[in-house]
This record gives structure tokens, C-alpha cells and sequence, in this order.
């Protein structure tokens, strides 16, 4: 059986661009199919991440914006952490996706817009392509030797394939992209309470020339409380940030959904992969997906191809994206989605007794623990700096922590 092309992606994001890039490069035919009019619109995340990942994926620097204040805001206490230089940064998010865009194109993939896919093509439980409906609204088919999902949260071939179900627990965020010439784009602010954010937390983002993206994120189904109405609260209550949105005025708007179940058992069968949230490969401490996803994305494509190499797509053989994947992220994946079922229930007491614990931390280990990267040393420094835990729950969590650190890479179950 003849294929259209060798690697099939669906869905034009981070990781499904990197997955075209990376199996592009390697020689394989990489197609693209985006349902959106263009690629990185609408915008569904804030686009917090960390100067050294954009640096180590090769994003140019004008499209992110370092931040070296981040605030850490509870109901009754502010942390202030400064880095020199800069740790954090805000992605331009849709510039990001289309230089993602430009960079596969480059390496000889291609991309279709406003493709959606209808259906998934099985036989003999292979995954051998899609339908879809192109931009004229046509029906084509179109086969390749794997196909890899990248679909996003939603996860269209995974759920029809039988790789998981849809995701039951997320986070559900809207925030508001506002010019306001009065933020300091240098302050980041991440705050917590039942006041502005149950369940979850808001963010003041700034990203450069004037614009702060301000957002909330609330789980589901832990909390039923609806995240769009508490932006305007926000603004105008918050007393560290009233000044700073006077005059200020949302000019976008956006809403987006992140898996908060940590990943997936699998991520592969013969034919297919997932990678980015269709695999949930993203950080379920902050929220944070878009370098996870990547990464992820760069790792499924470059399987892709070697699978083509092989003629071997079979789900012995594409099973080493789980592998490959598990070793690098799962133990701190786990650990952080760990962490996230610890916190979200948390009151405003607890909200501010953790910032009690973050006030003893280093702005080192506070960027090393947000970014989720564990170690042991983290860890003993974490109890070392806070000696009144071992009397505590977070004694528990810790030695929990610890446990996982310890197991060898890729052996955690989900």
C-alpha cells in the first residue's frame, strides 16, 4: 500500500511543527494538517517559560521577553524574587508557533491550513492515516506510514484510537492581553487564593512594548467556578497591581484547556504517535506546556523518521518515543503532577504558610522548582532551609518527592 506521505501530523502547534521539523530533517515526507485559518491563532496559552529552554530550542530572542522580578502573591503575603540576569521570560506566542512554522517549511515539511480531519484510517489495529476536509471543503484521504497527534488537548486521533480517554481533569484559563502603560515589564506576578483564583492561580505576564497578559486558571472539576470572572477583579482589586493596570485596556482575549492528569500510559501503537498535551506531556505544576511540548514534539519526530528508515512502524518499534520520552521527563512529570493534587485543594491559610516556606527558599531553588526540575539536592536544600517540615505534612511530600527521584528513569507508572 502506497503512502501520500511518510509522516502525517495533525495539528499545526509546538509540537506538531517540531515533529515536521525534526522528521523533515531527517530526510522523511512531513505534512502538516492545521484546522485553523493560521498557524498560532487564536492564542490558548499565556506563554510563561524560561530564557534557557528558548535558547536551547533555538528561539530567536525578540521572541521572548525576559522578566527578572517574579512576585510570588498570597491573600496575606508577596515574596519577591530578583534574578541577574533574567530566568523567566513571556513567549510572543504566535510568533513563536510561526517561526516553529517557517523552521519546518525550511527543513522540507509542509503545512496545510484549515484541514480538519474527519477520521482515522485502521486496519489490523494500524493507525495508516486520516480523512479530512481541506480548505475547499473537499474530502481527501491521506496516508502515511505514521501518523502522530498533535491535535492538542483535544486529541482527536488518540481518543478515537483507543489511546486514552478524553481528558477528564484540566485547567481552564482566560486571561486578558492588555496594553497598560503603567506595568513595569519587568514584574512578573503569580498569585494565589480563593479571592482571585480557587483552585488554581492568576498571572500578570508582561511581554513588552506595553503589553501584559493577565489571566486566571482555575481546575475542573475540582472547582466549578468560571475563570473569566475574575479578570476584571483582578485588576481593579489586587492591591500590588491596581496602580499598575490604571489606564490599561485589554486589546486580545484568550481561553485555553491543559490537561492536569499527568501523562499518558502510552503514547504510542503501530502507526501512530502522541506527542505534546494529546499526550499530556506537559507540566502540570504551573500549566506549563509549550516547551514540554517541543521537546516532545522534536522526540516523536525524529522516531517517526527512523521508523520510515526501517519500514518498521509497528508499536514495538515507535514504542522507543515512550521510552526516550519517560527517561528524560517522566520522574519530574510525576513529581509535579504529584505536587498539583497536593496544592489544589489549598486554603488561603495554606496559600500563605507556603509562601512563609518559599520566603526561606533561594530564588535559585524557587526557579528550579517552578521550572520542575527535581533533584535530591533541591529537595535536602528545601528541607534544609525549612527544618520545621519534618514535623509537618510537607515532610510527606518531600520524602514522596525523594522516593521518586530515586527510581530509575522511565519506570514510573501513570
Amino acid at each position: 500500500m502506497s503512502n501520500d506521505v511518510d509522516v502525517l501530523i495533525v495539528g499545526g502547534g509546538p509540537a506538531g511543527l517540531a515533529a515536521a521539523e525534526a522528521a523533515a530533517k531527517r530526510g522523511a515526507r512531513a505534512l502538516v494538517l492545521e484546522r485553523q485559518n493560521e498557524i498560532g491563532y487564536p492564542v490558548h496559552t499565556s506563554g510563561g517559560s524560561w530564557v534557557s529552554d528558548m535558547q536551547a530550542l533555538g528561539i530567536p530572542q525578540h521572541l521572548y521577553h525576559p522578566v527578572s522580578k517574579v512576585y510570588f502573591v498570597s491573600p496575606h503575603r508577596e515574596v519577591p524574587l530578583n534574578y541577574n540576569p533574567a530566568v523567566a521570560c513571556v513567549m510572543d506566542v504566535r510568533g513563536v508557533y510561526q517561526h516553529l512554522a517557517g523552521r519546518a517549511v525550511a527543513a522540507g515539511a509542509a503545512i496545510r491550513v484549515r484541514h480538519t480531519v474527519e477520521q482515522t484510517l485502521l486496519e489490523d489495529e494500524r493507525v495508516l492515516g486520516v480523512t479530512a476536509k481541506n480548505h475547499v471543503s473537499e474530502r481527501i484521504t491521506l496516508r502515511a506510514a505514521v501518523t502522530i497527534d498533535a491535535s492538542g488537548f483535544s486529541r482527536h486521533i488518540g481518543v478515537r484510537t483507543a489511546m486514552g480517554k478524553a481528558f477528564h481533569r484540566y485547567g481552564y484559563g482566560a486571561e486578558y492581553d492588555l496594553y497598560a502603560p503603567h506595568y513595569p515589564q519587568d514584574e512578573l506576578y503569580l498569585i494565589m487564593g480563593n479571592q482571585f483564583a480557587p483552585r488554581g492561580y492568576a498571572w500578570a505576564f508582561p511581554r513588552g512594548n506595553g503589553r501584559v497578559r493577565l489571566g486566571v486558571g482555575v481546575l475542573h472539576p475540582d472547582s466549578d467556578d468560571d475563570a473569566r470572572s475574575y479578570l476584571d477583579s483582578i485588576m481593579q482589586n489586587l492591591p500590588q497591581l491596581r496602580d499598575k493596570f490604571q489606564d490599561a485596556s485589554p486589546v486580545e482575549y484568550h481561553t485555553g484547556l491543559f490537561p492536569s492528569e499527568g501523562p499518558l500510559a502510552s503514547f504510542s501503537r503501530a502507526g501512530l504517535l502522541l506527542a505534546g498535551d494529546s499526550g499530556g506531556h506537559g507540566s502540570t505544576l504551573v500549566g506549563e506546556g509549550i516547551r514540554f511540548a517541543i521537546y516532545a514534539g522534536q522526540m516523536a519526530g525524529i522516531v517517526a523518521a527512523e521508523a520510515v528508515d526501517a519500514r518498521d512502524s509497528s508499536a514495538a518499534f515507535l514504542a522507543r518515543f515512550d521510552k526516550q520520552w519517560r527517561a528524560r521527563f517522566g520522574r519530574d512529570m510525576d513529581i509535579s503532577y504529584m505536587i498539583n493534587k497536593h496544592i489544589a485543594n489549598y486554603s488561603d491559610e495554606q496559600w500563605d504558610n507556603a509562601l512563609d516556606l518559599m520566603r526561606r527558599l533561594t530564588p535559585v531553588q524557587m526557579a528550579q522548582a517552578l521550572r520542575g526540575d527535581f533533584t535530591a539536592g533541591l529537595v535536602l536544600g528545601v528541607l534544609a532551609r525549612n527544618p520545621g517540615l519534618v514535623a509537618t505534612g510537607g515532610k510527606k511530600l518531600l520524602d514522596l518527592m525523594l522516593e521518586r527521584i530515586n527510581k530509575p528513569a522511565g519506570n514510573i507508572a501513570h
